[in-house]
């Protein structure tokens, strides 16, 4: 929700500003082109219909926006008709400033929901948890809620089910991978072969390469090679073995059919 706000703000305020540079351009003493006041009207719409839902969603009462309802009434007073370009500017003038009023208030309210947010991952997830969380956000923000979503499924205490937790997670160590080592750097790498009857670099050439980036001995590189390849071989026989048990129930159930079971 906070992502459909900032856009909704977002473009209430370049509105604005395209209706305070086409006032601006008006050389006659009246506003009297219909391009500028039709630019009015539709920063008055978006204010009404987008923009003021969205403040009141975020938490704002309806007497902290009464002040930018009348001067937006008044701004839609002055695009019905044709008038003074004096009276155009003054009431910009006015809603530029509230606006950034609502905007400093409105910042302070989305940092208290992150706050919250955050809170409320934190009692879900451990500190260890988090910061794997957190850096994930900000790498690769879908393999975050792919390792977001798989932690909250382990704590779960009413799943019947883990294959989706399980596929989540090979997702986001997947995803991370192909960040920090895209196919064609690592076989850009000296020294690098493809596997037998490969394409592309296996999971754990990745890792390999990661590492040594990192300069890790060799010792300190087997256990995390040997556990993507492990989580690899694993989640892949866990695919097959759904996949055989769906294609038998699949040939099972019509024989069950045929014979009345």
């Amino acid at each position: 929700m906070a992502a459909a706000e900032a856009d909704s703000w977002r473009s209430f305020v370049e509105t604005l500003g395209a209706v305070e540079r086409a006032i601006s351009r008006v050389a006659a003493v009246n506003v009297n082109t219909a391009a500028a006041r039709d630019v009015a009207k539709r920063l008055i719409q978006d204010y009404f219909r987008v923009t003021r839902p969205d403040l009141l969603e975020l938490g704002f009462e309806p007497q902290d926006v009464a002040a930018m309802d009348e001067s937006m009434q008044a701004l839609l007073q002055l695009a019905n008709g044709r008038n003074a370009k004096a009276s155009y500017v003054r009431t910009l003038r006015q809603i530029r400033r509230r606006a950034e009023e609502l905007e400093l208030v409105r910042e302070l309210r989305l940092g208290e929901q992150r706050r919250q947010a955050g809170a409320s991952i934190a009692l879900v997830i451990g500190d260890t948890e988090t910061k794997i969380l957190e850096t994930l956000r900000e790498l690769v923000p879908t393999a975050a809620l792919s390792y977001e979503q798989a932690v909250r499924d382990l704590r779960a205490t009413d799943r019947l089910s883990y294959r989706g937790t399980a596929n989540e997670l090979r997702e986001a160590l997947r995803e991370t991978v192909d960040r920090l080592a895209p196919d064609e750097v690592v076989m850009a790498a000296s020294g690098f072969k493809l596997e037998r009857d490969r394409t592309r670099p296996t999971q754990k050439q990745k890792v390999r390469h990661i590492l040594r980036s990192r300069n890790l001995s060799s010792t300190a590189r087997k256990t995390p090679e040997d556990s993507v390849e492990l989580v690899e071989a694993l989640t892949g026989d866990l695919a097959r073995s759904s996949y055989e048990r769906s294609s038998l129930s699949a040939h099972v159930a019509p024989l069950n059919v045929r014979y009345g079971r």
